[in-house]
């Protein structure tokens, strides 16, 4: 976020999110997120997705769900090209208004990710009631994985169970080639983190 009070300066999310949070100005700034984001991708039909995190807030916003179907119709856009993604402890949090918020999510044809997965002891037994196509496994099982065998079961056992029940796997944080390379062995379906690119404004995937 640009600092108005001092120009060119930018804000970090971790300095405004909480605040906008506690505040309810986070659910103008999902929208503000998810509406540039179908909009890049009606620009740049060849970019194959794109994921989006949106507060747990937004549980609270009935209406987002068909806003979004709206959006992603009016410009044209396969649902499946946007990505939802929700944290899995603010699901939790609200089992009941995430459950429906979810179940209208898939209505509008848009994937749902589960983000975090594992932060929460109840993990696998949440998912029966929390009908995402995608687990987001915990950065903090990912760092490290090659010299930390206690992660390796876990992340493993995320795996198995995911591809179990017909769910799709994403490790986050992947900083080196030895931990890419245990996560394919692993069976992970995709993998997201600084080894293999970094973010930037003239994305090569932007060329088109």
């Amino acid at each position: 976020m640009e600092d108005e009070a001092n120009p060119g300066q930018l804000i970090m999310p971790a300095q405004f999110i909480e605040p906008a949070e506690k505040s309810g100005k986070i659910l103008e700034i999902d929208r503000w997120v998810i509406g540039r984001s179908i909009s890049l991708l009606a620009t740049h039909p060849n970019l194959p997705a794109i994921a989006v995190n949106i507060s747990g807030r937004s549980f609270d916003d009935p209406e987002l769900p068909a806003w979004i179907g709206g959006q992603l119709r009016q410009q044209h856009v396969a649902p499946r090209r946007l990505l939802v993604e929700l944290t899995e402890t603010s699901a939790v949090s609200d089992m009941g208004d995430a459950a429906r918020f979810i179940a209208a999510l898939r209505d509008t044809g848009c994937p749902i990710c589960l983000d975090d997965f594992g932060t929460g002891f109840s993990s696998f037994a949440y998912l029966k009631n929390l009908q995402a196509d995608v687990l987001k496994i915990d950065g903090m099982f990912i760092r490290d994985l090659p010299s930390e065998r206690d992660n390796q079961v876990f992340v493993r056992a995320i795996i198995e169970v995911a591809h179990g029940m017909g769910k799709l796997t994403v490790a986050e944080f992947v900083e080196d080639e030895a931990t890419l390379q245990m996560l394919r062995a692993m069976g992970v379906d995709m993998v997201q983190g600084y080894h293999l690119d970094r973010p930037r404004a003239d994305h090569p995937a932007l060329a088109d």
